[in-house]
């Protein structure tokens, strides 16, 4: 969703074949957190974002892409950001534990309101003095693991005032 995407597709081997079976199997994690996922993006201008491709917004620590078609995707730490046109929010998503960099700077608006959302079920952990003030580079570093054990997490920064914010 943060590198350009149009939409999600998501599938599995029983809405592929749908054998006998298939009605039996359609909660699964993957359908769950795709809701979550919708629901992460139904507060954010998600049509607006522009992906961070030249590392003006997430400025370090925004890692390695795994090289298509070598088995790499296990490996791959690289952070996909994006920002709205309007320059009001940045969501990144970091797929391993982490440290990176924002350029706070990069958002139109006084003071940005800052959050870890966890992909696997939702919760929100407030970042520690936020709203933070809207200038210059700052730090990031995930909360360890999620709630099934990985290291990925969502960052999502907004400089929407409280009114806008709560209006989503």
């Amino acid at each position: 969703m943060l590198s350009g995407a149009t939409g999600q597709l998501y599938g599995s081997h029983y809405t592929w074949k749908l054998p006998a079976d298939w009605k039996s199997n359609l909660d699964t994690p993957g359908i769950r957190q795709l809701a979550l996922m919708k629901t992460l993006f139904s507060g954010v201008d998600w049509q607006d974002l522009v992906p961070d491709q030249d590392h003006r917004i997430v400025t370090t620590g925004y890692g390695t892409r795994a090289v298509p078609g070598t088995g790499s995707a296990t490996t791959d730490t690289y952070v996909t950001a994006a920002r709205t046109r309007d320059r009001r929010t940045i969501v990144a998503y970091l797929p391993t534990s982490g440290e990176i960099t924002v350029d706070l700077a990069s958002l139109a608006g006084p003071a940005v309101g800052a959050y870890w959302e966890d992909p696997a079920d939702g919760h929100r952990v407030p970042i520690p003095g936020s709203p933070l003030p809207n200038s210059g580079e700052r730090r990031f570093v995930s909360p360890g693991v999620n709630h099934d054990g990985d290291g990925d997490w969502v960052l999502v920064l907004d400089a929407r005032s409280s009114a806008e914010a709560h209006a989503k």
